[in-house]
C-alpha cells in the first residue's frame, strides 16, 4: 500500500513546501510567493515559506547583490510594480521584467485586496534583449531560458489560483486550530486577520460585531484577558516578524505592509513588544541563535 502524503492542519508547512517543489519540478520553473501582508505564517509569527519571498532563480539572483542598482531595481520591478498590477487587474498577467524576462503572476486576494502574489517562471521575453551590463556567465543563462508558451500560461494560470487558495486556507486552519475558541473570540480574530493592516481600531471591531463600543471593549478583554490595540500590535508585529525573516523589504514597506503608519512607530512598537528593533531582528534572526530565541520568548511574554 502507497502512503499518501497528508497535510497536517495544525503543522502544514512542510508539506505545502514540498507541494509547491512538486509543481516546480513538474512544470520546469521556479515559484515565488510574495505575501503582501505576511500573513503565512504561524502563530509565533514563524513564515511557513521562509525561502520563498525572493526571487532564486539563478539568472534573477546573480547579480542582484553585486552590481550597483539591480537589487533596487529587482525590489521596485518584480514586488511594488507586480503588486500595484495585480492590484489593478485582478486576474492572472504576464510581467515583463527589466532584466528581459517574463514571469506569470497569479493574485490571490482577500476582502477586495490581494494578499498573495504567486510568481512562475522565468521566461524569455519574446524580443526582448538582456541589460547592456549582463556579465557573459548571466548572458549564457539568459540564452538558455525558454519562451513563455501560451497553453502552459493558462495551465499555470488555473493550477496556480488553485494552490494559492489551498495556501490561505490551511494557512487559515492551522491558526484557528492553534488554540482559537469560536464564538465572539472567533469573530475577533478573524476581524484581525481580515483587517489588521487596514487603519482599524476598537470602533471598527464593534461596528463588524454589531455591538457598542463600550460592550465590544469587555468582550475583547474578557475572551483574549487584554485590550483590543494591544491584540492588534501584536497580530501586526507577528506578520511583521514573518515578512523581516522571509523577506528583504526595507523597514518602511514592511511597516506599511503590516498596518503601522510609519516607520519610527514601527521601530518602537517592535522593540516595546520584542526587546529588539526590526532592524537588529532581521540581522540577527540566523547568525545569532541566541537573540533569536530571546526575541522569541519576549514575543511570547
Amino acid at each position: 500500500m502507497i502512503n499518501f502524503p497528508i497535510i497536517d492542519p495544525d503543522s502544514p508547512g512542510k508539506m505545502l513546501r514540498e507541494g509547491l517543489r512538486a509543481v516546480e519540478k513538474r512544470r520546469g520553473i521556479h515559484l515565488t510567493l510574495h505575501d503582501c501582508r505576511g500573513i503565512l505564517c504561524r502563530e509565533d509569527g514563524r513564515p511557513f515559506f521562509p525561502d520563498r519571498g525572493m526571487h532564486t532563480h539563478p539568472y534573477c539572483l546573480s547579480g542582484r547583490f553585486e552590481l550597483p542598482g539591480w537589487n533596487r531595481r529587482c525590489h521596485e520591478e518584480c514586488m511594488l510594480r507586480a503588486e500595484a498590477a495585480g492590484d489593478r487587474l485582478r486576474k492572472p498577467f504576464l510581467h515583463h521584467c527589466w532584466k528581459g524576462v517574463t514571469e506569470l503572476v497569479v493574485p490571490l486576494e482577500r476582502n477586495g485586496s490581494p494578499v498573495l502574489l504567486l510568481y512562475a517562471g522565468v521566461f524569455r521575453t519574446p524580443g526582448a534583449s538582456p541589460p547592456d551590463d549582463l556579465t557573459p556567465e548571466l548572458r549564457s543563462v539568459f540564452d538558455t531560458l525558454p519562451s513563455p508558451d501560451g497553453q502552459l500560461s493558462e495551465e499555470l494560470a488555473l493550477e496556480l489560483q488553485i494552490l494559492g487558495q489551498g495556501i490561505l486556507y490551511y494557512a487559515d486552519l492551522c491558526r484557528n486550530r492553534a488554540g482559537t475558541p469560536q464564538g465572539q473570540s472567533s469573530q475577533i480574530r478573524r476581524f484581525l486577520e481580515e483587517h489588521a493592516h487596514e487603519n482599524v481600531g476598537l470602533a471598527e471591531l464593534a461596528a463588524a460585531m454589531h455591538l457598542s463600543a463600550s460592550h465590544c471593549c469587555h468582550v475583547v478583554k474578557y475572551h483574549f484577558g487584554k485590550p483590543f490595540h494591544a491584540l492588534l500590535r501584536q497580530e501586526r508585529i507577528r506578520r511583521a516578524r514573518n515578512l523581516l525573516e522571509s523577506t528583504g523589504m526595507p523597514l518602511k514597506e514592511v511597516a506599511a505592509a503590516v498596518g503601522f503608519r510609519n516607520e519610527f512607530y514601527f521601530n518602537r512598537e517592535f522593540s516595546r513588544e520584542c526587546g529588539i528593533s526590526p532592524g537588529e531582528f532581521r540581522k540577527h534572526r540566523e547568525k545569532m541563535p541566541v537573540v533569536k530565541q530571546q526575541a522569541e520568548q519576549l514575543c511570547h511574554q
